[in-house]
């Protein structure tokens, strides 16, 4: 063997030590995030869950939910995407029932019974609840066993969305027909000429937005609400007027109607009446705004909000203190000047006009339309408070359309979101109390205060009457003392930027567990991405050492080569097949 072949030999061979260490350097190095992401069990329930829900349902429930499913999809898919998820990438109970709260407001204004959060927690109930007694058990069991053992995909989200949709459809069909037999309408037979369609669709809404229920009523109540309508409902000869609307969108041109061609404009009516209803709570939040304490704070002394009462025959505008405490409208942090405030007002279920056994009929929140805007740029479940402080000035503001401005963040308000990140070890979770809080310091004329859970109990007036056995209106003496204790009273505007001392640290997360998995998730991926560039380090340092070794082999090689002939000894011997040769 050549004296040249002998030193790459010893080259090759330091090499292959080298990259043998790197291993076992790499190995040892990472060997926890290795490990975490060997021991993840990403579960998958293994059947599509709309077959399943077809062996229970019937394939006419399958028809109409598939029907639905492709365009409840896309509507929930932004808040999917950057809501927290499990290990198979799917929403856990309370991430799967916010989304599904805020699917219908946005879609509908329906505040669905079981969705809605009402003061507490997101993991205080599950998102199946909101189904109702009607659906068959084997039908429930199957989604919450989805939901607690797999969490729910987009799909499956969308399919419950879809079979809620089916379930209210079923009910209104089924108040249809009490309408049908009190106005003596045979459901099979007969077809109906316009005239006495319109009059079985206002007796039906006549009740509906009256909160009653159809099928307790009898003939002569629900023909005596319709009767009476007007008295109670002053806007009803516009909601006719949308009436006929929906019912021309749904059956053009027709000249007969029966039960079903009714009842599919019902079903139509029922979907977009809470859209067209929030056209009364634009008038509401205008009037409010037009006599806000100061510019931009989203909030009316509480003389000011009774005085619209007294002097302008505003009369929604009543509520008590207590029942507004509980609603969680009442700014109390100066306690001689209380003011209400404006979007947790208008809100709040005591604005709730019509109900069905499934959901009322509420305020659309404007700042949930502006969360799915955010959600879209983000596409994450939290973010650096750098990056959020871009996306939010680049946004119009959650009611751009109604009358808002584009404006900067104020100081006090970036540092504010940067103590949030830094509560989170450095990204912001947009999906919890404190986010939430500081989008009302950023939008308070939009964006309700969010308070901690358990502190308020938001009802329904007729609700909170039941429970408490007091009536949710002020007494006059109330009123009287509120307004004269506002004249002349007027506390200072703010100059930090901020809308009101409502401030502080405490944090809730809709998914809490969920968002620890993700942060755990990333942190180990973060040692990975280190540990592979101390090896990369360790690897440069040491192929360094291994190429100054070879020149230092070779040169040293070279010398005693030459000097071989002078009586040196040999470094060492080298033997190749009975031959020794200088090394």
């Amino acid at each position: 063997m050549a004296m040249w072949t002998v030193v790459n030999m010893v080259t090759h061979s330091s090499v292959l030590t080298v990259l043998l260490g790197l291993h076992v350097f790499a190995a040892a190095d990472s060997s926890g995030e290795l490990k975490f992401l060997s021991d993840v069990q990403v579960r998958s329930p293994g059947t599509s869950i709309l077959p399943e829900l077809e062996k229970v349902m019937g394939s006419d429930h399958r028809r109409t939910t598939e029907a639905r499913v492709a365009n409840l999809e896309e509507a929930l898919r932004s808040t999917f995407v950057s809501l927290p998820k499990n290990e198979r990438g799917a929403l856990r109970p309370p991430a799967a029932r916010h989304a599904l709260h805020r699917l219908f407001m946005q879609l509908h204004g329906w505040q669905v019974m079981g969705l809605h959060a009402g003061g507490d927690t997101w993991d205080a109930a599950s998102p199946v609840e909101a189904l109702g007694e009607r659906l068959p058990d084997d039908a429930r069991r199957l989604f919450e066993t989805r939901l607690k053992e797999y969490g729910l995909d987009l799909h499956e989200l969308a399919v419950l969305a879809a079979t809620l949709e089916n379930m209210v459809h079923a009910e209104a069909d089924v108040r249809l027909a009490a309408t049908f037999q009190a106005v003596e309408q045979p459901m099979q037979g007969k077809q109906m000429n316009g005239s006495e369609a319109d009059h079985v669709i206002d007796t039906y809404m006549a009740s509906f937005v009256m909160g009653a229920n159809l099928t307790s009523l009898s003939k002569e109540e629900l023909l005596e609400n319709e009767r009476n309508i007007l008295k109670y409902y002053p806007s009803w000869p516009e909601t006719q007027g949308f009436l006929r609307q929906v019912q021309a969108q749904v059956m053009p041109n027709a000249g007969t109607f029966g039960f079903e061609e009714v009842s599919d404009a019902v079903a139509e009516i029922g979907e977009q009446y809470g859209r067209w209803q929030n056209s009364e709570c634009v008038g509401l939040h205008q009037t409010l705004l037009e006599h806000e304490e100061h510019p931009n704070t989203g909030r009316i002394r509480l003389g000011d909000f009774y005085g619209l009462a007294v002097n302008h025959g505003k009369f929604q505008f009543s509520e008590s203190v207590s029942y507004l405490r509980q609603l969680g409208a009442l700014d109390e942090s100066e306690p001689s000047n209380l003011r209400v405030m404006i979007p947790n007002w208008i809100y709040g279920p005591n604005n709730c006009l019509a109900s069905s056994g499934y959901y009322a009929v509420c305020c659309i929140d404007v700042c949930d339309g502006y969360m799915n805007k955010l959600e879209r740029e983000l596409g994450s479940h939290d973010a650096s408070a750098e990056q959020l402080l871009q996306v939010v000035a680049a946004l119009p503001e959650p009611a751009a359309d109604l009358g808002g401005k584009n404006h900067t963040v104020p100081p006090a308000l970036e540092r504010r979101l940067e103590e949030i990140a830094e509560y989170h070890n450095g990204r912001v979770p947009i999906h919890g109390r404190l986010f939430a809080q500081w989008m009302h310091h950023v939008h308070p004329r939009w964006c309700p205060y969010p308070h901690m859970s358990g502190t308020i109990a938001p009802r329904r007036a007729e609700e909170q009457e039941a429970v408490t056995g007091m009536k949710v209106a002020a007494q006059p003496d109330e009123i009287r003392q509120h307004m004269e204790q506002s004249e002349g009273r007027k506390s200072s505007a703010p100059t930090d930027g901020m809308c009101s001392s409502m401030w502080s640290m405490e944090e809730e997360l809709v998914d809490s567990v969920a968002h620890e998995k993700a942060k755990t998730s990333r942190e180990h991926e973060s040692g990975i991405a280190r540990a592979g560039l101390r090896g990369l380090f360790f690897a440069s340092a040491i192929i360094s050492m291994v190429m100054a070794l070879a020149k230092l082999i070779t040169k040293d090689t070279l010398m005693d080569s030459v000097g071989s002939g002078t009586g040196k000894k040999p470094a060492f011997a080298c033997v190749d097949i009975g031959q020794t040769y200088a090394v």
